[in-house]
């Protein structure tokens, strides 16, 4: 879901980016991004079930803080259940569409991004599941390595969470929580362009029925550029009972994983 410059990319697999918007150097930019990833594990969960995913976006900044961009990639967790899948055909990509505006509060050093994030998986659903698309609106701040963001969801579905899954309660309310931290470490052991991320997400779904649902995620990464490229990885774990989710294919929607990947931003 994007290497947005903001906490998000922390709750990807993505390489942890500025966690922030920077400050253009000119009035307009545009950026590119490209990865690919022995897996794509999304707040904790895997999204494409031990498969490999290749990733890209584009990003416009301005200089006033404003932000535009998007970001697809493939996944699986659509597709996964045979028969029993939430589509029908398609719903083998995910595109996100995101915008916002970020800045920094006078010379405290205090950034703040607040924004909207639009999750796109086009396909044939079925007709007795809740819709995939999901929209969020988000807020966060940062200073120095630190940042925190909320995002809440605006739909009444997301993810196939909603009324159509039974539960009676709309998605419109579920919200999550982004702690990250991130931290040029190369510095003590001179080696240039060293960096270690760590993460915390809390995730929690509307509805009384959804409560079981609730969980936590942690991310312990490292980053190295490498002729122009960033190859690292990334341990990602979360606190749910392995019985909420089930297996597929064996394993464990949200159990510990390590994700290998190399990208380039241009």
């Amino acid at each position: 879901m994007k290497t947005l410059k903001l906490a998000l990319a922390a709750a990807l697999t993505m390489p942890a980016m500025s966690i922030f918007a920077e400050e253009a150097e000119s009035e307009h930019s545009v950026s590119y991004n490209v990865g690919l990833f022995s897996e794509y594990v999304f707040r904790g969960y895997t999204q494409t079930h031990n498969d490999p995913a290749l990733q890209g976006g584009v990003d416009y900044e301005h200089s006033s803080g404003f932000y535009l961009g998007a970001w697809a990639s493939n996944v699986s967790w659509t597709v996964d259940n045979g028969s029993s899948s939430y589509y029908e055909s398609g719903g083998t990509a995910e595109i996100d569409i995101y915008g916002g505006f970020a800045g920094e509060f006078g010379d405290s050093g205090v950034g703040y991004d607040v924004g909207f994030l639009q999750y796109l998986y086009p396909g044939d659903r079925r007709d007795a599941v809740a819709n995939a698309h999901t929209l969020e609106l988000y807020g966060g701040l940062s200073y120095k390595d630190f940042g925190i963001t909320y995002y809440e969801v605006v739909s009444d579905a997301a993810w196939t969470w909603g009324k159509a899954q039974g539960s009676g309660d709309d998605a419109d309310g579920t919200f999550y929580v982004s702690v990250d931290f991130e931290h040029d470490i190369g510095q003590y052991m001179n080696v240039d362009g060293l960096t270690a991320t760590l993460h915390w997400g809390h995730q929690k779904f509307a509805g009384a029925a959804n409560d079981p649902y609730t969980y936590e995620d942690v991310l312990v990464g490292i980053d190295k550029e490498v002729m122009g490229l960033n190859v690292g990885f990334n341990y990602t774990n979360t606190n749910q009972s392995e019985t909420t989710w089930g297996k597929v294919d064996g394993k464990y929607l949200g159990e510990q994983r390590g994700v290998f990947y190399v990208s380039k931003e241009f």
